[in-house]
């Protein structure tokens, strides 16, 4: 195996791991219970990307898994890479509405798509570029639903306050 794949299958995973602590994270925050059942759902589809491309990166001679940190500690040692935020406290303890949860949610999974679909491009192997793309796809229709739900509760919020 190429360290080009290797490298792109331990990237997915940590992102794979990312995605479902940030699911894990802010279902518990969320107003709607339907919307914390979906999060809740996501953490397990999350934890079946990443074992699917972890059993990937064995089956391909890979012995190493990439090492993952989350961000998420617990709710009363919120940590935060300073390099990423300038005030390491605020953001974690701001309370954020559904309607920006659900758009994180969108936007990671269509971060998801747009890597698959570029390291698609990037590899020579027809069976990993196959591969790649399959991911994409997957990926592709978690953005889609989460822009839907995005897309349905903004809707909903506009015509309380009367803008339809």
């Amino acid at each position: 195996m190429s360290k080009k794949i290797e490298n792109i299958l331990k990237f997915g995973m940590k992102m794979e791991k990312n995605a479902q602590d940030f699911y894990s994270f802010y279902a518990n925050s969320l107003q709607d219970e339907n919307l914390k059942k979906l999060f809740e759902e996501f953490v397990k589809i999350e934890q079946e990307h990443y074992k699917y491309l972890e059993n990937i990166l064995k089956s391909l001679g890979s012995q190493e898994p990439p090492i993952s940190i989350s961000w998420v500690v617990d709710d009363q040692n919120k940590m935060v890479d300073p390099h990423i935020l300038a005030d390491n406290s605020k953001i974690l303890e701001t309370d954020f509405s559904d309607l920006t949860i659900l758009r994180l949610a969108y936007l990671i999974e269509s971060d998801f798509a747009a890597f698959y679909k570029h390291a698609a491009e990037k590899v020579e192997d027809g069976n990993v570029k196959g591969l790649l793309l399959h991911l994409a796809k997957w990926e592709e229709e978690h953005e889609k639903f989460f822009k839907d739900q995005y897309h349905s509760l903004m809707k909903k919020e506009w015509e309380e306050i009367d803008l339809f």
